[in-house]
C-alpha cells in the first residue's frame, strides 16, 4: 500500500491568509504578545507549536505554559469562527480537494492521511466549514511535535495502525509551503506542491519537481501522486 499525506492550509483549504492574521492577532488579544515576525519561513519550525515555542524563548527564555497555551489557542478558534461568520468565503475548499479525498481514500491501494502544522481544534474547523469530510482519516497536528518533520512522523505512525501496515512501499506528502518541500526532503518523501503563479514558482525553486494548482483533475492528481519524486 502507497499513502498520500497532505498539508491543511493553502494546501486542503484557501485559509492561509485568514489563519495567519488570526494567529497574530491572538498573541496580541489573549497574551498581549506584540508585534510578531509572520514570516514563517524564518522559524527554525513552521508550526503552530514551533512558532509559538520560538517566540516565546526569544521573549521570555523560555516555553509556554499549558495555561498560556490554552489561553492562545482558544483565542486564536475564536477569531476564526468569528471571521468566519461574518466572511465565510475566507473558508473555502482547493479547488476538488474534497473529492479528491473521497476519491482517493476508495483507492485500493492508496492510504490517505493529514499532517497539519495547525493545532487540532483549529485544523478540524478550517476542515469542517470547508465540508472536507475527515472521518477515520488518520491525521497529526501541531501538538504531536514542534517541527514538521516529527508531525509527518506522527502521521505515518497513525497511518501504519490505521491501514494495518508493516511499512509503506510509497510514501508522498502533498504541501503548498517551502516549508514542506523541505520536511519532505529531509524524510526523503516524495513531494508534489499544490500552488498558481509566485507560489508554484517558489515551490519549484525550493525543489519540487511536480506542482498542481489544485485537485480538479483528479486523473491528472493520481499521475502526479504515481510520478513524484523527491525534492531535489
Amino acid at each position: 500500500m502507497k499513502l498520500a499525506i497532505f498539508d491543511i492550509d493553502g494546501t486542503l483549504t484557501n485559509t492561509n491568509d485568514v489563519d495567519n492574521d488570526c494567529f497574530v492577532k491572538a498573541f496580541a488579544e489573549s497574551l498581549a504578545i506584540t508585534p510578531i515576525n509572520s514570516n514563517w519561513a524564518e522559524y527554525p519550525h513552521t508550526s503552530d507549536s514551533g512558532i509559538t515555542d520560538d517566540i516565546f524563548q526569544k521573549r521570555f527564555g523560555r516555553a509556554p505554559t499549558a495555561a498560556e497555551l490554552t489561553q492562545l489557542k482558544t483565542c486564536f478558534v475564536s477569531l476564526l469562527k468569528g471571521r468566519y461568520r461574518s466572511d465565510s468565503a475566507n473558508f473555502t475548499e482547493i479547488s476538488g480537494a474534497s473529492i479528491a479525498l473521497e476519491k482517493l481514500k476508495r483507492e485500493f491501494d492508496w492510504g490517505v492521511a493529514i499532517a497539519t502544522g495547525c493545532w487540532r481544534e483549529s485544523a478540524l474547523l478550517k476542515l469542517r466549514v470547508a465540508k472536507i469530510e475527515v472521518d477515520e482519516i488518520p491525521i497529526a497536528y501541531a501538538e504531536d511535535g514542534l517541527s514538521r518533520e516529527e508531525i509527518l512522523q506522527a502521521a505515518i505512525a497513525r497511518a501504519l495502525s490505521r491501514y494495518e501496515q508493516i511499512s509503506f512501499e510509497r510514501i508522498v506528502s502533498i504541501g503548498d509551503a517551502v516549508w514542506d518541500v523541505r520536511a519532505a526532503s529531509h524524510l526523503k518523501l516524495a513531494f508534489i506542491g499544490v500552488g498558481a503563479g509566485e507560489s508554484a514558482e517558489r515551490l519549484h525553486q525550493a525543489g519540487a519537481a511536480d506542482v498542481i494548482e489544485n485537485f480538479i483533475d483528479y486523473a491528472h492528481f493520481v499521475e502526479a501522486l504515481g510520478r513524484a519524486q523527491e525534492p531535489s
